[in-house]
C-alpha cells in the first residue's frame, strides 16, 4: 500500500485553491494547451475538474468566457456528457471550474477532454478505484480520542480528524479555528484489506490552541477518509516545490495537472453546533 502524507495529497487538490501554483510564464508554449486538475470521487454527488488555458501569467485575470468544452467519457459504455462551466475568483485570479452531476462508478475508465476554440485540446485518462466501505468507529469526548476500523481493496491517501474548536477565554469564547491531524502514520493495514488506528487529540488540540487541555470547547468532529488505486502518484521521492512543477506529477496529454480517482467518506463525529459568540 502507498501512503502519502496529507501536505501531499493537498498538493494534488490545490486547484482549489486559486493560482496555477509553479507554472512559470508560458510566452513560448508550443506544447501545454490546458491545465487540467481535480478528481473523480466515485462516492460524490457531483465532479469538480478545473480547466485553465495556459497562457502567460501565472496568477488568471480574465473573467470572460474561454469557449472550451469539457466533456467526459465513460470508455467503457462510450456515454459522453458535457461539464457546465463555473468562474470562481481567489483575490485577484479568476479560474474555471467545470462539473457534473453524473455518478461515477467504482472501478471504471473515465476520459476527460477540454478543447479550445482553435479544436486544440487537452485529455486525460481516470481509472476510479473500488468503493470504500463505512468504517467502525468509536468516539470519546473525553480526551477526544478515536478508534476506526475498516476494510478497503485500495490504497488509503488521506485519513484525517477535523475540529472546529473555540479557546475559552476570560468572557465567552475567542474565534472559531479550523485544526486537522493527519492519522497515516497510526494506521495499521492487513494482508487482509483491513485497517485501523486509534488517536487521542485533546492535547494536541489545546497545544495547537495555546491553552489548557480543557480550556476549549469543539463545535465539529469530522472524520476524513479517502482511498486510491495505484495510478495514484507515489510522493516518496519528491519534495512539495517539485510536486507543483508541470512534469512531474501530470496525467495530462498536450497540458499539465493531475487529475486522479478517488472514493472519499466523510464522517461526522457529533453533529455540529453553532459556534459560540460573546
Amino acid at each position: 500500500m502507498i501512503k502519502i502524507t496529507q501536505l501531499c495529497f493537498i498538493a494534488i487538490l490545490s486547484f482549489f485553491l486559486g493560482c496555477e501554483n509553479g507554472f512559470k510564464s508560458l510566452e513560448e508554449n508550443n506544447r501545454y494547451v490546458f491545465s487540467i486538475n481535480g478528481t473523480l470521487d466515485v462516492h460524490a454527488d457531483s465532479q469538480w475538474i478545473r480547466v485553465m488555458p495556459i497562457g502567460e501569467s501565472i496568477i488568471p485575470s480574465n473573467q470572460n468566457p474561454t469557449g472550451t468544452e469539457v466533456s467526459i467519457l465513460h470508455v467503457n459504455s462510450g456515454q459522453r456528457s458535457l461539464l457546465n462551466d463555473s468562474l470562481y475568483q481567489f483575490n485577484d485570479a479568476y479560474v474555471w471550474n467545470y462539473w457534473s452531476p453524473d455518478t461515477i462508478l467504482a472501478n471504471e475508465e473515465y476520459r476527460i477532454n477540454a478543447i479550445d476554440t482553435d479544436g486544440k485540446q487537452s485529455s486525460v485518462t481516470v481509472n476510479t478505484p473500488s468503493a470504500l466501505p463505512l468504517p467502525d468507529f468509536e468516539y470519546s469526548q473525553d480526551f477526544e480520542t478515536i478508534s476506526v476500523s475498516g476494510t478497503t481493496e485500495d490504497s488509503l491517501v488521506l485519513l484525517e480528524t477535523i475540529y472546529h474548536v473555540q479557546p475559552l477565554v476570560a468572557v465567552g469564547c475567542g474565534p472559531e479555528r479550523e485544526i486537522r491531524f493527519s492519522h497515516l502514520e497510526d494506521l495499521r493495514m492487513y494482508p487482509d484489506g483491513t485497517y485501523s488506528f486509534n488517536s487521542t487529540n485533546r492535547e494536541a488540540i489545546a497545544m495547537e490552541l495555546g491553552v489548557g487541555p480543557f480550556s476549549f470547547i469543539v463545535n465539529q468532529r469530522k472524520l476524513v477518509i479517502i482511498s486510491a488505486g495505484e495510478t495514484w502518484p507515489n510522493y516518496t521521492n519528491i519534495s512539495e516545490t517539485e510536486a507543483t512543477y508541470p512534469d512531474v506529477i501530470s496525467n495530462v496529454e498536450n497540458g499539465t495537472g493531475f487529475v486522479g480517482g478517488i472514493a472519499k467518506r466523510e464522517i461526522k463525529l457529533t453533529p455540529p453546533q453553532p459556534p459560540c459568540e460573546n
